[in-house]
């Protein structure tokens, strides 16, 4: 078996990418990866963390396209030879980062095929079956693969934007692997392969990582170390003093308490509810630091007059509370156009399909209902 990744496995958590990239570099040399590429995150980490991480032979990192935007150097091997008994396969790897993200790094994407061109007549020479790492989405991994003059036998999505989508095998060309988000699911690739010949057959298939397969306790038992770690580093962050804190509206919040002066039955209801309590869970689990995990358990996240963990008094605005469905209290109106605006629009912006994939609205709305 060949292990490989298209990259993007450090996830999109903006404010904690850099130590989950590096740690996930890490497990990845642990399980023995065979190759790996980087997507616009791991991108991020810019071309002298990239080259540091290049320099441990152990971590197999390729990229036929990415260069350093002042030199022009490619910043990892263009490729690779595994080999499998008698079987030699050959890794390359490409990455297409989006125009916008390209002022933010000083790593430059070079044209994927042109860059291919220059690495794939050599590279099929000297192995049996040819892998891609492409990061991008399958139409554009399509297209660069069938502009290769030398065919590619699997082409492995970094991208694939259809989460747990079939896999797609090409009627005599390339078999393309695609993969869910999140670690859902894996791509795997089976080629019969006559000694010193091309593949005879390839099939393409998909392993749902659904929750009855059972977690690996020496894994599981690192990543809680690890989360638990980096919860404690965000926690002892320097808090700032609290001032007048609102959007660049005017607008505020007022907090729960604030709001069952007046609306008594409904605050009491609330205190019933899972929301009431949500940040305990996190607590709990060590998470409550985590903005990836925090961001559904506050109030007002990403908000200006909302939830921030550096400023003093954060806790006012704790626990998914009244104003997440009914927006800021500052808004308040008696002449019944207030508390309507959000609602079941605000659920689906944490119930959604990755988060909760069993969330029924009408099931979940009976539960808290006031």
């Amino acid at each position: 078996m060949v292990l490989v990744d298209a990259g993007g496995f450090t996830g999109g958590q903006s404010a904690t990418f850099e130590p989950r990239a590096l740690f996930m570099a890490e497990m990845m040399k642990e399980l023995n990866y065979d190759a790996m590429t980087l997507g616009a995150k791991e991108a991020a980490l810019g071309a002298d963390m990239v080259r540091a991480l290049a320099s441990d032979p152990t971590l197999p990192l390729v990229s036929a396209n990415l260069r350093d935007a002042e030199t022009g150097e490619l910043l990892l091997p263009a490729m690779k030879v595994v080999m499998r008994g008698d079987v030699r396969v050959g890794i390359t790897a490409v990455s297409t980062l989006q125009p916008d993200r390209l002022e933010e790094i000083d790593i430059h994407p070079a044209d994927a095929v042109e860059s291919l061109r220059a690495v794939v007549p050599d590279l099929r020479e000297r192995c049996d079956v040819l892998v891609l790492l492409c990061r991008s989405g399958l139409s554009e991994a399509k297209h660069i693969s069938s502009s290769l003059e030398q065919s590619v036998d699997v082409v492995v999505v970094g991208n694939g934007k259809g989460g747990r989508g079939p896999v797609t095998p090409e009627t005599g060309g390339s078999l393309y692997l695609t993969a869910a988000t999140r670690g859902q699911s894996m791509g795997l690739a089976r080629l019969l392969l006559p000694k010193g010949d091309a593949p005879l057959r390839m099939a393409g298939d998909e392993i749902v990582l659904s929750r009855d397969v059972p977690e690996d306790p020496d894994v599981e038992a690192v990543v809680s170390e690890f989360m638990k770690n980096l919860n404690a580093s965000l926690a002892g962050r320097g808090r700032a003093a609290a001032t007048s804190r609102t959007s660049p509206d005017g607008h505020y919040f007022v907090g729960a308490k604030s709001c069952g002066e007046c609306h008594e039955r409904e605050y009491e209801r609330w205190l019933e509810t899972p929301h009431s309590i949500a940040f305990d869970t996190l607590i709990l689990a060590e998470s409550e630091s985590l903005p990836e995990c925090y961001s559904c358990h506050v109030t007002g996240h990403n908000d200006a007059a909302g939830y921030d963990p550096s400023v003093d008094r954060a806790t006012q605005l704790v626990n998914v509370q009244c104003e997440v469905c009914h927006d800021k209290g500052s808004r308040h109106a008696r002449d019944g156009t207030y508390g309507d605006s959000l609602l079941m629009n605000a659920c689906v912006t944490c119930h959604n399909q990755e988060n909760s994939p069993d969330f029924d609205p009408e099931l979940y709305w009976l539960m808290m209902e006031h």
